[in-house]
């Protein structure tokens, strides 16, 4: 009898450490996949980082040059060159070769002037 409790103790501690080990190893699994995910959007988000560093490199290396200054002032500031015109469009849908859209009238605006109602 001695020795089937023993063996029971010993399956059943068995059994144990093997679930604990699933366990543990599931959860990390799960821990791995987290974190490489977390890599990947970090480095997207650094090449992002990257590209906005050169962009800024490149128009900091311009900023001593005349033209660039020029088009700052032209830009921001509305700056003009003496003899040049200055052109506003005022309906830029114009441009397009669009037709215009058609308005929705209601019939007490379609009426001849004095027959609309409330007007005597």
């Amino acid at each position: 009898m001695r020795k089937r409790v023993r063996l029971l103790y010993v399956v059943v501690a068995a059994f144990v450490i093997a679930a604990g080990g699933m366990i543990t190893i599931n959860r990390l699994d799960q821990d791995i996949v987290t974190l490489q995910d977390t890599s990947r959007t970090v480095r997207l988000r650094q090449l992002e980082v990257e590209a906005q560093k050169s962009e800024m490199l490149q128009e900091i290396s311009q900023q001593d040059k005349d033209s660039y200054i020029m088009e700052m002032a032209r830009r921001y500031y509305g700056y003009l060159l003496p003899g040049e015109i200055r052109f506003v469009v005022v309906n830029p849908e114009s441009l397009y070769d669009q037709e215009p859209e058609a308005e929705v009238v209601e019939d007490s605006m379609m009426q001849p002037d004095g027959e609309a109602e409330g007007v005597s």
